[in-house]
């Protein structure tokens, strides 16, 4: 009997550590590709905690420039690695207000080594229909960091139209006029766990400050 106690209570300890390692947010690097007409940009974001670091890169994998996003402060830092400048990016944009019809379809499939569930979020007035194929890891810093960028970009507005949509990443979003014309396209390329480095998500030694005037 007391045997069994054991391995009982072993086998319980084991899959409290499974879930929550489960539990603990995505801390690692992903890596996209953004498509609008001709035009195709490469991005890597690192993760760790509140923080993200967002590399523009160009098609030689060089990196031409980069965000620093603190979600739990709201601020974000813009890097000029060439020019060795660093600037505070103010957030003043006004939330813009839209209705939207947000369907979760139960539709899935595999994509980036993810079992992705397909949401759309439509709106006649907008004249737009977001198609997002969505995965879930605890990627808890995704809406945070686009509430704090604060951007105009369809692709990231209609994706704050979803409820429920905590912890999951698109690995593919769709943008699309309603006559089924494409406007623009985000697409993951690979995603990697593991921990990533507390300096990157500083301003490096030796930049300057950008003051505005």
């Amino acid at each position: 009997m007391k045997g069994s106690l054991r391995t009982l209570a072993m086998a319980g300890g084991i899959a409290a550590t499974v879930v929550a390692l489960q539990a603990q947010s995505f801390e690692g690097t992903i890596e996209f590709t953004k498509t609008t007409g001709p035009v195709v940009t490469n991005y890597k974001y690192f993760i760790k905690g509140d923080h993200v670091r967002i590399e523009e890169l160009s098609s030689r994998g060089n990196v031409q420039g980069i965000m620093l996003v603190d979600n739990h402060d709201r601020t974000v830092t813009a890097l000029s690695p060439d020019r060795k400048l660093y600037m505070d990016v103010p957030n003043m944009r006004l939330p813009k207000d839209f209705k939207a019809e947000v369907k979760k379809t139960g539709e899935m499939k595999d994509m980036a080594g993810y079992k992705c569930e397909k949401w759309t979020v439509k709106s006649p007035a907008e004249d737009r229909q977001l198609t997002y194929w969505v995965a879930q890891d605890a990627f808890n810093f995704f809406v945070p960091m686009l509430e704090t960028l604060n951007r105009k970009d369809e692709q990231a507005l209609f994706f704050l139209k979803i409820e429920g949509a905590k912890g999951v990443f698109p690995m593919l979003g769709v943008e699309q006029k309603l006559d089924g014309s494409e406007v623009s396209r985000l697409e993951v390329t690979k995603v990697t766990r593991g921990a990533q480095k507390a300096d990157l998500f500083q301003v490096p030694a030796g930049f300057t400050k950008f003051e505005r005037n």
